[in-house]
């Protein structure tokens, strides 16, 4: 066996070829093992049988090379959002005529039976008076003063004024305003006030 320390080129390379023979390991196992143990190949080959003849390879080199062939982090950018283009209000017309507006929609028109209200207009005009229901649904709850309101529009409302010699009571409502649905529940419906409308005024709504 060789002489403890010798550290010579020659002779270090002397005692990692006896390492190998002697424990079928790897010259770079034993050149590591042997540098652990200062060149004493018998505490070099009893390290390495204790260890279970498993011996790390030094991990410099390895970790360089990790971290060299590791790929330097990117930050990821999330893709553009894709141009839109989309008009926010319609131009209104220079010239011309006008665009007709929709008339305003109620917020009880959901509730309104259109075919019972035009029944019973139809009857109360060809009966002359008021067609005594009782009132069943909410659209009859609100709705406006059939039996009341004047027939006709806003001229002819000031002639039969004129000719009967009465009153012209004008009732203007918003159809989104709840205060003026309230109107047509509570004061037009009551007895007292259509009596004196019927008697003194025409109305018109």
């Amino acid at each position: 066996m060789a002489a403890l320390g010798d550290t010579s080129a020659p002779g270090v390379n002397g005692l990692i070829q006896q390492f190998t023979a002697i424990t079928g390991a790897t010259e770079s196992v034993g050149k590591h093992m042997l540098e652990a143990c200062n060149n004493n190949l018998e505490m070099a080959v009893t390290m390495f049988l204790d260890g279970g003849g498993i011996a790390e390879e030094p991990s410099t080199s390895s970790s360089s090379t990790a971290s060299s062939s590791r790929a330097p982090p990117t930050d990821e950018v999330r893709a553009p959002i894709p141009q839109k283009q989309d008009i926010l209000v319609e131009p209104e017309p220079l010239f011309g005529v006008p665009k007709r507006r929709r008339p305003a929609r109620s917020i009880f028109d959901g509730f309104r039976d259109f075919q019972t209200e035009t029944i019973r207009q139809e009857q109360e005009l060809r009966n002359g008076a008021t067609v005594d229901k009782k009132l069943s649904t909410l659209a009859d709850l609100f709705r406006p003063p059939i039996e009341l309101m004047h027939k006709g529009s806003f001229e002819t409302a000031k002639d039969s004024g004129q000719l009967e010699n009465k009153w012209l009571m004008i009732n203007i409502q918003n159809v989104q305003d709840f205060a003026c649905q309230c109107l047509n529940r509570d004061v037009w419906s009551n007895d007292a006030v259509k009596n004196i409308i019927r008697e003194h005024f025409i109305f018109w709504q």
